[in-house]
C-alpha cells in the first residue's frame, strides 16, 4: 500500500504538498543553473582552445619565416 497521505480514499493520488513543489522548483531551477554554467564553461573551454591554437600558429610562422643567407648568416655580430 502507498505511503500515508499520498493516496485519496477512492485510490486516486493526492495533490502534491508545498514543500514537496517547492523542492521541485528548487530542482529545476538547480538543474537549469547546472546547464547554463557546463554551456558557459563549453564556450569558454572552445574560447581558449581557439586562442591557443591562433598563439601556435603565429609561433610556428615565426619560427619558419625567412632567414638570411650567404654573409651574415656567417657573421651574424658584425665587427665594428
Amino acid at each position: 500500500m502507498a505511503a500515508l497521505g499520498t493516496l485519496l480514499l477512492n485510490g486516486r493520488p493526492a495533490p502534491p504538498m508545498k514543500g514537496q513543489l517547492r523542492r521541485k522548483a528548487q530542482r529545476e531551477k538547480f538543474a537549469r543553473r547546472v546547464v547554463l554554467l557546463s554551456q558557459e564553461m563549453d564556450a569558454g573551454l572552445q574560447a581558449w582552445q581557439l586562442r591557443q591554437q591562433k598563439l601556435q600558429e603565429e609561433e610556428r610562422k615565426q619560427k619558419n619565416a625567412l632567414k638570411p643567407k650567404g654573409a651574415l648568416l656567417q657573421n651574424p655580430l658584425p665587427s665594428q
